[in-house]
């Protein structure tokens, strides 16, 4: 064979052997995942996997569930509202006692007369809303109590739904054989329009209007904002313009506020609570009117609470109180937080 074909040939021969044999390539790393089960906790994040090339085998363990939405609770209904227990002080005006509603009613005797007599009876305005922001409609009414004489003390009660049954959550008095025209939830507040007995009014027959705001504060109701109306039918107001409602402060600070309707001697009251109802603090402060009596005004007070050494949720209130008795003819309010 010439020789100087020998070599070419040879070199082809192994190259086509070359192509026919497989070439093993080291494995891949396998990727482990960021969080290895069981997952961490959370409400919304879960660590992605990658998808993988066959399908998982099935676990025992079962998916997290949604929780229940409102839907899943029985609404309160008028009907629940009058069979339902309502705590109230009972006629010694002292301890206070639940009472169990049948029909929008409790009666602890025939006898008027007799030392237990009391007679509760709902009225017929009923408001249902969300009160405290979890989606469920909550409830207000008014109770009347008689304890065997003329007098009907009302009450306003506000109602949470606690998972489809009734949890009284606050009460405030309104006074005696009031007239509530209207009551209603919006927005998480709780409107209420009424009338009451003004300074010429005998108890029977009330003619003053008066509109009072009330709302949850850390689960507490509380009255927000009063207004009323003068002997010449003008409307008392008293407004926080600033800080505003919610709004994060720190000690010292300012509060300006206005009046459609200069107070007695144009003096406010103002009054510092925890959201527990602990009177921090009250005083008093002047309104400037521009020497109009009667006329519109305006006022700022400076406050600092770092003294005492209070931080956190506060609920401040200004009033315009009337001399004759000290009941409240208009009150404006701010809750802040103060750090």
């Amino acid at each position: 064979m010439n020789r100087k074909l020998l070599f070419p040939t040879l070199f082809l021969v192994l190259a086509m052997l070359a192509c026919t044999f497989p070439v093993e390539l080291p494995p891949l790393p396998t990727l482990a995942p960021t969080f290895a089960p069981p997952y961490p906790a959370g409400p919304t994040v879960i660590p992605a996997y990658p998808t993988p090339t066959a399908p998982a085998a099935a676990t025992s363990t079962p998916l997290p569930t949604a929780p229940p939405t409102s839907s899943a609770y029985p609404p309160l209904t008028p009907d629940i509202l009058r069979n339902s227990n309502y705590t109230l002080p009972g006629c010694d005006g002292t301890i206070t006692h639940t009472y169990q509603l049948k029909d929008g009613k409790y009666q602890s005797t025939a006898d008027p007369a007799s030392a237990d007599y009391i007679l509760i009876s709902m009225g017929d305005q009923v408001a249902l809303g969300d009160l405290n922001g979890d989606g469920l409609e909550d409830a207000a009414v008014i109770l009347g109590v008689n304890c065997g004489g003329t007098g009907v003390f009302e009450s306003l009660i506000a109602v949470l739904n606690a998972g489809g049954v009734t949890q009284q959550i606050g009460r405030d008095e309104l006074g005696d054989r009031v007239q509530v025209n209207s009551l209603k939830i919006a927005s998480g507040q709780l409107a209420l329009d009424m009338l009451e007995q003004g300074p010429n009014d005998p108890l029977c027959c009330p003619t003053q209007p008066v509109a009072q705001t009330y709302r949850l504060v850390e689960d507490a109701l509380w009255k927000t904002r009063v207004t009323s109306r003068s002997a010449d039918n003008a409307e008392r107001i008293v407004t926080i313009q600033s800080p505003a409602d919610g709004e994060a402060v720190s000690s010292p600070f300012t509060v300006h506020g206005s009046v459609t309707i200069a107070p007695f001697e144009n003096t406010l009251d103002y009054r510092i609570y925890l959201p527990d109802g602990t009177l921090v603090n009250e005083y008093s402060l002047s309104v400037d009117s521009g020497g109009i009596m009667g006329g519109p005004g305006t006022f700022a007070q400076d406050f600092n609470l770092s003294n005492a050494g209070i931080t956190g949720t506060i609920i401040l209130q200004f009033l315009d109180l009337s001399p004759a008795d000290g009941s409240t003819l208009a009150m404006g309010s701010v809750v802040l937080m103060v750090h």
